[in-house]
């Protein structure tokens, strides 16, 4: 026999049920989020520190252009280029580029990824290969890598997707609460007290 507020007591036990979920994914978001927002905080006072501006607003500098060489030219340097790239097949270069901007033409062989990859680059005019300075590993990058979760590897990746994922969870559970609250009381009133 069905009690008359069978109907009440499983709501009730669905919302019980629905709570415990949000409050168990609301610890490792909650500490997501704080290591998300203290590294993007001290990352917004590193760059005014060092007077930067965020990626995409920096000042725009002229930078020098080289005229464009001679046909016969252009095929020295890729020749000269290929010719390097294929002496270091450990490099599996699937791109070859030639840098007009700057104070000098640079030839570039590499696999064509981000900053940061595999490449081989040549001064045009003498052949010799040009060393980029290695990017530091400074307080700004740490806070980076932190911030975006590839310090860990690909545990620090799966991680943020996972803590964005419980996020998503906990923002509908959570409107799924406030909407069964609301409904409950019959009240008009958009929040609760």
């Amino acid at each position: 026999m069905r009690s008359p507020n069978g109907g009440e007591d499983e709501r009730r036990g669905e919302m019980i049920v629905m709570r415990r979920w949000h409050r168990w994914l609301a610890l490792p978001a909650g500490v997501f989020l704080f290591l998300v927002a203290l590294t993007g905080v001290l990352l917004h006072l590193d760059m005014m520190r060092l007077g930067q501006h965020p990626p995409g607003h920096e000042p725009s500098r002229p930078v020098p252009v080289q005229p464009m060489p001679s046909d016969a030219e252009l095929s020295r340097m890729i020749a000269r280029i290929a010719d390097a790239a294929r002496h270091q097949p450990e490099l599996g270069a699937r791109n070859l580029q030639v840098d007009l901007s700057g104070n000098r033409i640079t030839l570039i062989a590499g696999t064509g990824g981000p900053p940061g990859s595999p490449q081989i680059k040549l001064d045009a005019l003498t052949g010799r290969v040009v060393l980029d300075p290695p990017r530091p590993a400074d307080f700004h990058y740490i806070l980076q890598d932190l911030h975006a979760g590839y310090f860990f590897g690909w545990t620090g990746r799966i991680l943020s997707v996972l803590s964005g994922l419980s996020l998503i969870v906990l923002s509908v559970t959570g409107l799924q609460m406030w909407w069964d609250m609301r409904r409950r009381r019959r009240k008009s009133a958009l929040f609760w007290k």
